[in-house]
């Protein structure tokens, strides 16, 4: 029996409740732009932890009892309605606590080595991009926070960008963008005391357009992790989460895009949130054709981290499904799952209006398998000859089919053989006589 359970167990046996403590992220605050390097530019954000619990959480310097802090940049694209994540930073180890009343009125009995139940500890943009202090993400466990320590890489320093969160410049260049960042705290503390799934919180990022100085405005979302502002931005975003039994959670965002011409573009996004089994696959039931299939990740850099392969996951369509996967643990420690605090993205367009069903996820490590509910095609064409998407058939359906023929188009590819020919036409053409349903 784990710490959990039996911390359950007692408390139930004695009718007493347990103290424990509570690490999350209490706000985001200020922001330190380091300039670039080769077209990365790198920044840190200032985060407070705050203690919502009712005992003590370890803060001890010099050793491996100390929360680690990790903070990500993401963006919302107007145009393609998909939130992304643009990139992460190394994790800042903490070493003393404050005893602040950011959350809550703060309780005595908390020390510098000792977070104290209801008090904040800040740390600012300097200290989280201090490079000496960051360690790599690849070291830690995120779901019983056990991380190496002394970690790889301590007290040293480097370029401008050195372990901080980096961003490609060409993706931070977009006046018309909304950017967020997500500042997360692991400590061990929490997962004895089964208080580690509400770690994470996010906020509004601002970038200036002319200078790329940033800062942060509104409130932060508190234990309410990034992929969430998706669904904020656009609420035909569908969210979804579930743990693998006795480890960490896995979220999934899911929307389906009606583009007009009887097709549909459907979006994922992955988010492993504090698992150690990471994530090597993803699978969307699908029976129709499938095309222009995407995918987005994000780079790792610098000490160890910097191991870890870029390499995009391969596509697969397959009798009843279109999957995505990397390599497993087995076969590479340094494969490109989709690790703790990340969030992957995934697309790909089909005839098949929207239904709700089953997403799978594949494990990383360990071989197994998660499914989360999310947004899915149905199965049958809603009115595949439908061109214009007005809900009936009228000569401008055929003449819209007849330009998408003659560009080459997914949408005229009607017997999904991947040419065109007159088999393409004479399968419209049968589908217009049929009319809509």
């Amino acid at each position: 029996m784990n710490r959990i359970a039996l911390a359950a167990v007692l408390a139930a046996c004695t009718g007493t409740a347990v103290a424990t403590p509570d690490v999350i992220c209490g706000s985001l605050d200020g922001v330190n732009n380091y300039g670039t390097s080769n077209g990365i530019r790198a920044y840190s954000v200032g985060t407070t932890a705050c203690n919502i619990g009712t005992s003590n959480a370890d803060w001890i310097d010099n050793s491996p009892n100390h929360p680690v802090i990790g903070v990500t940049i993401w963006k919302y694209d107007h145009e393609t309605a998909r939130l992304t994540q643009l990139g992460v930073s190394h994790l800042k180890h903490s070493f003393a606590s404050l005893q602040g009343s950011v959350c809550q009125p703060c309780q005595p009995g908390g020390t510098f080595q000792a977070l104290g139940p209801g008090c904040s500890d800040p740390y600012g943009a300097s200290l989280n991009g201090t490079q000496g202090d960051l360690g790599p993400r690849s070291e830690v466990n995120p779901f019983t926070a056990q991380y190496v320590y002394p970690y790889t890489g301590i007290n040293q320093s480097g370029s401008n960008i050195f372990k901080r969160i980096k961003v490609k410049q060409s993706d931070i260049a977009d006046a018309t963008a909304t950017f967020y960042c997500e500042g997360v705290y692991t400590n061990k503390d929490d997962f004895a005391a089964g208080t580690n799934f509400n770690n994470a919180s996010y906020k509004r990022f601002n970038i200036n357009q002319s200078t790329f100085n940033a800062s942060t405005s509104g409130q932060t979302f508190r234990e309410i992790p990034a992929i969430y502002a998706w669904q904020a931005e656009d609420p035909s975003v569908v969210v979804n989460e579930t743990e693998w039994p006795g480890e960490g959670r896995m979220i999934v965002a899911s929307k389906a895009t009606d583009l007009g011409n009887g097709t549909w573009r459907y979006d994922y996004g992955v988010y492993n949130q504090n698992s150690d089994l990471a994530a090597a696959s993803f699978s969307v039931p699908v029976s129709t054709a499938t095309a222009n299939h995407g995918f987005n990740d994000i780079d790792y850099y610098d000490v160890v981290d910097g191991n870890i392969d870029g390499t995009d996951w391969a596509v697969t369509e397959g009798g009843s499904s279109v999957t995505w996967n990397t390599q497993t643990f087995a076969q590479s420690q340094w494969g490109n799952a989709v690790r703790w605090g990340t969030m992957y993205n995934f697309w790909f367009e089909t005839d098949s209006p929207p239904t709700m069903g089953d997403t799978t996820i594949g494990s990383f490590k360990d071989d197994l398998t998660l499914v989360i509910e999310g947004v899915v095609p149905s199965g049958a064409p809603a009115c595949p000859a439908d061109f214009t998407g007005e809900g009936d058939l009228n000569f401008l359906d055929v003449s819209a089919f007849l330009a998408a023929f003659g560009n080459g188009e997914s949408s005229a590819d009607f017997t999904g053989e991947g040419d065109f020919n007159f088999l393409d036409v004479s399968a419209f053409l049968a589908a217009f006589g049929k009319g809509c349903p």
